[in-house]
């Protein structure tokens, strides 16, 4: 009689299938996407474009391809923006920003429930060769998973005959099309290196670097916050990665071991963080309590906190400072 194989702990399909738990874990942020077209006289939906995208906070913001989200064709009558989720859900959505130079935007839903997210990679530390996950969502309730490694890193837009590109893009062996375009591709740690495009050459597949993504969604929200109040806190920042880490090492062999956080390059005189206390070069790794991985979380504290309870690491020292944020018009 036949017997049926079960995983075991020991069985290399147990050991060695780490692009499936890499799956198992980020295919429920995502996300199929549809744009249909009201048809004025017959009054039916008439799909234009599809494609997959990724959640990126627990209230429904989610990244894509802008051309997944906005169509060519010169038509009259009201789009419709429809994201299914992995369990079925299906929500409209706006669109909340949009780049088409660069081919990304982010939409927005209101789930009735905290969703789960996926959480952005720094593309510079990538290596050629690196193992990837490229992941969509082409059909409702269905995922696609290709894999492959980088091949480079870093490919100039313009050598791949786009013009006005100034994006870096990351080329991969790892199969790209219609139905994963917008999608996430990931590292093996399930963090997000970049979105599957579509729309440089055909046979060779591309991704919008996850750094790129990063200056998109941190563009977007200063250019809401402008809208609004400005609050500033007034230091000149960067974003700790491991090659800051060895060049600020290089030139102060004193500078202490961070994995994450935000360096100080500059403080402005007299602004809060000035009389704050806060000096050039400081470390701050946390803000609130939370700890900082990116730039544009600070920002985004400084827009909606106050005040700040900014967690500092100077030399060896660990050191709190409140910070009061100015409100400029």
């Amino acid at each position: 009689s036949a017997s049926i194989g079960h995983l075991q702990s020991s069985s290399p399909r147990y050991k060695f299938n780490f692009i499936a738990d890499v799956v198992e874990k980020i295919a429920p942020a995502v996300v199929h996407i549809e744009l249909f077209l009201r048809h004025p006289l017959f009054g039916r939906n008439v799909p234009l474009s599809s494609g997959s995208g990724f959640i990126m906070s627990d209230s429904g913001l989610i990244v894509t391809n802008a051309h997944v989200v906005s169509s060519t064709n010169a038509i009259s009558g009201r789009q419709q923006l429809k994201v299914q989720l992995q369990n079925g859900d299906t929500y409209e959505a706006t669109i909340k920003d949009i780049d088409k130079k660069s081919d990304i935007a982010t939409i927005k839903i209101h789930p009735k429930k905290k969703l789960p997210v996926l959480l952005l990679g720094h593309s510079a530390d990538l290596r050629p060769g690196e193992f990837v996950v490229a992941i969509g969502s082409p059909f409702a309730l269905q995922n696609t998973v290709t894999t492959g490694i980088v091949s480079t890193a870093q490919r100039d837009g313009k050598e791949l005959g786009l013009r006005d590109s100034d994006m870096d893009y990351i080329q991969t062996d790892a199969i790209i099309n219609y139905g994963n375009s917008g999608g996430p591709l990931v590292n093996l740690d399930g963090e997000v290196i970049g979105i599957n495009t579509l729309k440089v050459t055909a046979g060779i597949s591309f991704a919008i670097p996850s750094d790129r993504i990063t200056q998109f969604l941190t563009e977007s929200h200063d250019k809401q916050s402008k809208d609004g109040k400005k609050r500033f806190i007034g230091i000149r920042m960067l974003t700790i990665t491991p090659a800051l880490v060895e060049e600020l090492k290089h030139n102060n062999a004193d500078f202490p071991d961070v994995r994450s956080g935000i360096y100080v390059h500059e403080v402005v005189p007299n602004s809060p963080s000035h009389r704050g206390g806060i000096q050039d070069g400081d470390i701050i790794v946390k803000v609130n309590g939370r700890p900082l991985m990116t730039s544009s979380d600070l920002q985004e504290a400084v827009m909606n906190e106050s005040p700040l309870l900014l967690e500092v690491r100077r030399g060896n020292d660990d050191l709190l400072f409140n910070i009061e944020p100015e409100v400029v018009m």
